[in-house]
């Protein structure tokens, strides 16, 4: 490999300029190779925002052989995965792929088989594993029992069903909000309190008038049981216009943190009155982005929090909360 790591985008959407305006063009580094898009304008806009440099295709074979990239993002809508994925295992190239991994945990089994099989370096964009917040209350967390937490996502939902709108609110396209949106929260459980063991779901549907194809619940409330014996509830509401935003409390044995805001800034309260307060940090994508270049460029892990096991288990509890939805019982894991 030269000094600069060739980058392919497969789906080159908003996401992608995000990861792009909080660092990722301005990586020395890097080099961008090839964008690749089912509308080629878009693809196109991502180019230009990285100064005209790289090839635009709206076939992500053709790109992967023509450019033949050291690394590939993949960021596409959840109903979107696998063929992409197939692609890029099947030339033995890492890959960074956004949340959530897959709508189905079939699909997201077949390609955790894949990178297992060829021991594939993966990055998944849970971004929050990186911030200073949650190392702390993680760090913390060390020398404690974990007891209770609950959070989760609310807002009002999309006022035009435009662009991601469009398919965000079809449930077989999006999984749900709690499969989409709300599996930064998953993850973050995960991360904090282990692996779960057992999931309860309760939807809420018939809130708000919607148009006939707008088919997720208007909220859900999902009982987490994890293997240590703690216990959790995460909540997704589309419905809600007044009091919402993103949160996480949890409680250990000697520690409360509370999580809030997009940038998860943290209040830990301690024993004997003690506090400690970590601001959240806005620009976080860079972050995830610098760990998965510099272990691209080692051939080894140098940073990597989220790899694709972990995609697959955050999909595996938003799969099962889905079920459990649907039929009224407790799915085990």
């Amino acid at each position: 490999m030269s000094d600069k790591v060739r980058l392919g985008f497969i789906g080159s959407g908003g996401i992608v300029r995000s990861h792009l305006e909080q660092g990722l063009k301005d990586f020395p580094d890097v080099e961008f190779a090839g964008w690749c898009d089912l509308n080629a304008e878009t693809a196109a806009a991502r180019r230009e925002q990285v100064g005209g440099h790289g090839e635009v295709f709206v076939d992500a074979q053709q790109m992967l052989d023509v450019v033949k990239p050291d690394a590939v993002y993949i960021m596409l809508p959840p109903y979107a995965h696998g063929p992409a994925e197939e692609l890029v295992i099947a030339r033995r190239i890492p890959f960074f792929v956004e949340k959530p991994v897959a709508i189905d945990l079939e699909t997201a089994q077949r390609v955790a088989e894949g990178v297992e099989r060829y021991n594939l370096l993966t990055s998944v964009g849970y971004m929050t594993r990186y911030r200073k917040s949650v190392q702390r209350v993680r760090e913390l967390l060390g020398t404690q029992k974990p007891v209770l937490l609950h959070g989760g996502w609310l807002g009002g939902g999309p006022a035009k069903y435009e662009g991601i709108w469009a398919w965000w609110v079809q449930k077989d396209k999006s999984g749900g909000q709690f499969l989409e949106q709300t599996t930064h929260t998953i993850d973050l459980a995960r991360y904090l309190f282990g692996d779960v063991r057992s999931v309860y779901a309760a939807p809420v549907r018939g809130c708000r008038e919607r148009p006939p194809f707008f088919t997720i619940e208007d909220a859900s409330m999902v009982q987490l049981q994890f293997r240590n014996g703690a216990a959790g509830n995460l909540y997704s509401s589309c419905s809600t216009s007044v009091g919402g935003g993103i949160s996480l409390t949890l409680w250990a044995t000697d520690m409360k943190a509370e999580f809030t805001g997009w940038e998860h800034t943290v209040k830990i309260m301690l024993p004997d009155g003690e506090t400690i307060n970590i601001p959240g940090e806005q620009n976080i994508f860079a972050k995830e982005d610098r760990a998965f270049i510099d272990s691209v460029k080692a051939g080894a892990n140098r940073g990597i929090l989220a790899t694709y096991a972990d995609g697959l288990k955050a999909t595996q509890i938003a799969v099962a909360a889905n079920r459990s939805m649907d039929t009224g019982e407790v799915v085990e894991l």
